[in-house]
């Protein structure tokens, strides 16, 4: 009964959204998730940016035409991760991600973090759909900091370089939230960093970490640099692919047991 309670809490929270974005309607379909429900976890927890799917190029040029028009101005072309704008104040990210014919549960899916897999689905001046995953309403109710159990194979299969970035933001969710870290879901994935990750995927995920977390979102957590570069921290200067802003290069050095 609470779960459902809170889904509804859900489908309002978001279409609050989507009426403050377009007051006269948006004759089209757009998948919201994530950070944009902070406020539903813990009272008075701002919104720092909408993260909103499309299903395909498409769509999402009509979606950035509907925000131009509106009034929006582009910010920064993040590719291959997002287009951002700022309308109202308010940053809106338009994701690169194609949801193609998937569902609303299939977005939230590839997150990382359970308390994240949470979202509403807008369509032609409505929220159609709200949802929440077991996973999401286990650590609401636990006020735990959890990995998703897909996005745990998925860093195994794929030796994904996402994977610091997820540390930084299990710590980051937690302090904001007021919730614990699962210490251990961290003890999990700094085990996979060190043992299934060679030095040359431990180096991906660190140029990945500067490039979204301490380039894009200004944001650098010190104590997990020194702790996925070993003893043999040793920064330099490379150049952003994308721009030309300078990233720090690092060494890797495992750790001594």
């Amino acid at each position: 009964m609470f779960r459902a309670l809170f889904r509804n809490r859900i489908r309002a929270h978001a279409q609050r959204i989507f009426s403050s974005l377009f007051p006269q309607g948006y004759a089209g379909e757009v998948f919201l998730c994530g950070g944009a429900f902070k406020p539903l976890l813990k009272k008075g927890l701002p919104i720092n940016d909408l993260d909103l799917w499309v299903r395909n190029r498409k769509e999402r040029e009509k979606l950035c035409a509907a925000l131009v028009a509106r009034g929006a101005h582009l910010v920064q072309d993040f590719r291959p991760f997002c287009i951002k704008y700022k309308l109202e104040g308010r940053y809106v990210e338009i994701t690169y991600h194609n949801v193609k014919d998937g569902a609303l549960s299939d977005v939230v899916n590839t997150f990382d973090l359970a308390i994240c897999a949470i979202g509403a689905r807008y369509m032609n001046g409505r929220v159609a759909e709200a949802y929440l995953s077991e996973e999401c309403w286990q650590a609401i109710r636990s006020k735990n900091v959890t990995v998703l159990d897909s996005y745990f194979c998925f860093v195994l299969l794929q030796k994904a370089p996402s994977l610091l970035r997820s540390l930084h933001r299990m710590g980051q969710q937690a302090t904001e939230l007021g919730y614990r870290v699962n210490a251990n879901h961290e003890r999990i994935l700094w085990s996979i960093y060190w043992k299934d990750f060679n030095e040359e995927e431990r180096r991906a995920a660190m140029d990945l970490y500067f490039e979204t977390m301490v380039t894009y979102k200004g944001q650098h957590d010190e104590h997990l640099v020194r702790r996925a570069t070993g003893l043999g921290y040793a920064p330099v200067v490379l150049e952003d692919r994308h721009q030309t802003k300078a990233l720090p290069h690092v060494r890797l050095v495992p750790k001594v047991a």
